[in-house]
């Protein structure tokens, strides 16, 4: 799996391989700075997510992070990371928090954004002809408890990597996934099933007597289970797809040389939980911070 990851290959997005990678034992973790290298890596069943995935991280950001780390020894707090990492910007390092990038220092992702203001603030302020002598920590500043919802962190990883680390159907709106999953196709041929499903991948196709559109789907339930559906025509043109996300899915349950499907009779795409993070982070990171008032 990690294979087909850095080679970004095979049929399914990138999202897909690693939830794969999970269901067979993985435990998927964030890309961070004192373990993550520029490609995803493997450590007994840890897979740390590489830079490379990093949408907006520049590249010579998120190679320059593992080989200096690979010369002289791990980070050890945010502010070393700084000075071992000469032109990272605010927005290049944000991008590194909100992901949980620096999460070994056991400081929270509001705490971790105050005192990178601090620190550009200090550098802004410090004499260029200044030179640290010494490899000292930065004094502590008391913060005040800032909340976090849980679901934020989803939201970042959405925006960041293009897909969650946790399970999708955390962020569905409703808990309602029909009557049958994956795993009890076998059992239902021939009957009418409700099910709903995170979609993995479309693929369009046409009838051979009158060319009209048609479309098969890959979902996989919310135990992680993948199953098919088949769209003809009818279904296809009422009831078609609408981006990626999640499906209610009606239909029934079809077998072709022992693989099931669900020949789709209606469908309806189903809302995630409301986004808050972009309000808690304007919170976080007021537009002309003074880091210090702290």
């Amino acid at each position: 799996m990690v294979g087909v990851i850095n080679n970004f290959g095979g049929f399914y997005r990138t999202e897909f391989y690693f939830h794969e990678a999970r269901m067979n034992g993985a435990q998927i973790e964030a890309p961070c700075v004192n373990n993550s290298e520029y490609l995803t890596t493997i450590y007994g069943n840890k897979i740390y997510i590489g830079f490379i995935h990093l949408k907006s991280l520049e590249t010579k950001i998120g190679q320059h992070i593992a080989d200096e780390r690979n010369r002289k020894g791990i980070y050890k707090s945010l502010d070393n990371f700084l000075r071992r990492t000469p032109g990272i910007g605010l927005e290049q390092l944000r991008i590194l928090i909100r992901l949980g990038s620096f999460r070994f220092t056991g400081k929270t992702k509001q705490q971790l954004l105050w005192e990178s203001l601090l620190y550009f603030s200090q550098v802004k302020a410090k004499p260029t002809t200044t030179i640290d002598l010494f490899d000292t920590e930065p004094k502590e500043y008391p913060l005040p408890e800032l909340k976090r919802n849980v679901l934020e962190d989803a939201f970042d990883e959405i925006e960041l990597l293009s897909f969650p680390l946790c399970n999708p159907f955390d962020l569905l709106a409703t808990q309602d996934y029909g009557d049958t999953l994956a795993s009890e196709l076998s059992q239902k041929k021939g009957k009418q099933v409700h099910i709903v499903g995170y979609i993995v991948t479309t693929k369009d196709a046409y009838t051979m007597k009158n060319h009209e559109h048609m479309a098969f789907g890959t979902f996989y339930d919310v135990k992680g289970e993948v199953f098919d559906t088949v769209h003809f025509p009818n279904s296809a043109r009422t009831y078609p797809f609408r981006g990626r996300g999640f499906y209610e899915v009606k239909g029934k349950v079809t077998e072709d040389f022992g693989v099931y499907a669900i020949d789709v009779h209606w469908m309806n795409k189903l809302p995630m939980v409301s986004k808050r993070a972009d309000q808690a982070f304007a919170e976080v990171m007021p537009a002309t911070p003074h880091p210090h008032s702290l």
